[in-house]
């Protein structure tokens, strides 16, 4: 039934695409979320009962609804309390950017219904892993973690709210994730829960602190809640399964914090201005104030219908990128190989040619406004770029979301180290974490003893 459902939905949203007015209609706009809600209400149940509530579209499908729906159907037109929206957006092309979004979300859902493996699965199969090698990378983690917390906390360098070195923070969230993983692969057959947690994960733990609390000082929100998506995957997995009355006050209390410091870090309240109380309290009054809450809450994931729209309406104007975004990926595993090649290929810095910096540049913005993964997929490669690229994304998803292998394992997490963060970002800006997952891997076996083949631990206690 789900099948034929997600085949429904893909010919609903390809008529979406044929019949969307040429004038602002938010009745079209809701008529779109309603399907988006019953088509996507019926897949993501499916997907939870299949594969437990911890799973990338747990995440991935409300986020997707708040980035891509809620402005058309809810704010518009009173958005100027939203940052971006202080820029104006034509009303037009609203309609035909809530099309495409449908388009590209219902061929994620059937590229993630018809490859489904069939038969019984399982995750939290584990590989044998050297004592040497987990050692070396939690320690190399908690001086990495460290490093962090007195860049940040010892020097005089960082001022104002800042994303430090995101690269080298990319490679740090990529190590301490690794750890995680390498450790939990030493469990007994039998050993799960809490206890089991803390008592192996001491250096993961402090490792996963020292950065955190040294990212939050800053106003980084986004490396954080990348690490500890990571983590959730880990924990999950293999030792013990996050119950829905946990997750939901984690969500909403994670949604409170966050918006606070986003109020915050902009201000002359910051963490790094004020003490804790003060900042906290600063926030929260600004909140309780706003007669906007619940968006002013959720303003990073709204704002970015922004550059859904001004996609769609550069693209009628000045045509399209036809790839030179993605030209970086190419040669992701050289290091600075996305920038040098990009630079030679096409004369220009790597950050002229995301879909973010031409968009805030073609609405006369002084800041960036972010990406939308939709959006630039469509400036990138057109409305096919967005059949094709969300299909295939959809396929990803079902042929990893139950590894097999740690390569398989280093995909998901870096996939769902990005459930939130993918709609608002390009396609494959999860291929950094993957990246770094496969050189420290192979880093922190260097010297060490190993067998020439891993064994898979169900198989030798077999």
């Amino acid at each position: 039934m789900i099948v034929y459902l997600s085949f429904l939905f893909t010919l609903l949203s390809l008529l979406g695409i044929a019949f969307s007015p040429d004038l602002f209609s938010r009745p079209f706009c809701a008529l779109e979320m309603v399907l988006f809600l019953i088509f996507g209400g019926m897949f993501l149940r499916h997907k939870i009962r299949r594969n437990g509530l911890i799973c990338f579209d747990t995440f991935f499908i409300p986020t997707y609804l708040l980035i891509n729906y809620v402005h058309a159907v809810f704010i518009y037109p009173n958005d100027q309390f939203l940052p971006a929206f202080a820029y104006a957006t034509r009303s037009e092309v609203i309609p035909r950017a809530l099309a495409v979004a449908q388009l590209g979300i219902s061929m994620y859902m059937l590229a993630s219904i018809l490859f489904e493996k069939t038969g019984t699965v399982k995750r939290d199969q584990k590989i044998w892993i050297p004592q040497m090698a987990v050692n070396r990378t939690a320690y190399v983690s908690v001086l990495a973690g460290l490093g962090v917390f007195a860049f940040v906390f010892l020097t005089n360098r960082v001022q104002g709210f800042t994303h430090i070195y995101p690269r080298l923070m990319a490679m740090i969230m990529s190590l301490i994730g690794l750890s995680w993983y390498y450790q939990a692969q030493l469990l007994e057959e039998g050993e799960r829960g809490l206890r089991a947690l803390l008592r192996r994960n001491k250096l993961n733990i402090l490792a996963t602190s020292l950065f955190a609390v040294s990212q939050l000082y800053i106003g980084g929100r986004s490396e954080v809640l990348l690490l500890l998506f990571m983590i959730l995957l880990v924990v999950n997995t293999y030792y013990m399964n996050v119950k829905f009355k946990v997750l939901v006050p984690l969500v909403i209390v994670g949604m409170i914090l966050m918006g606070i410091l986003m109020i915050t870090r902009v201000s002359q309240h910051s963490l790094l201005d004020v003490s804790l109380v003060d900042s906290v309290t600063y926030g929260v009054k600004t909140i309780i104030e706003s007669p906007n809450i619940l968006w002013l809450l959720l303003t990073d994931f709204v704002v970015n219908a922004k550059t859904l729209y001004e996609a769609i309406d550069y693209s009628q104007i000045h045509g399209y990128l036809y790839g030179l975004s993605y030209i970086q990926y190419l040669f992701v595993f050289l290091p600075m190989g996305g920038s040098i090649f990009t630079k030679l290929m096409t004369g220009l810095p790597i950050e002229d040619l995301t879909s973010g910096y031409i968009l805030s540049h073609f609405v006369g913005s002084t800041y960036g406004l972010g990406t939308n993964m939709v959006g630039d997929l469509y400036l990138n490669f057109t409305l096919v770029g967005v059949f094709v690229m969300m299909f295939l994304l959809g396929l990803l998803l079902t042929l990893v979301e139950f590894p097999k292998s740690k390569y398989q394992f280093f995909l998901y997490m870096s996939l769902f180290a990005n459930c939130v963060f993918l709609v608002r970002a390009d396609i494959l800006s999860w291929l950094t974490f993957f990246v770094f997952f496969v050189i420290f891997d192979w880093l922190m076996r260097i010297h060490v003893n190993v067998k020439d083949e891993e064994e898979v631990v169900s198989d030798k206690t077999s």
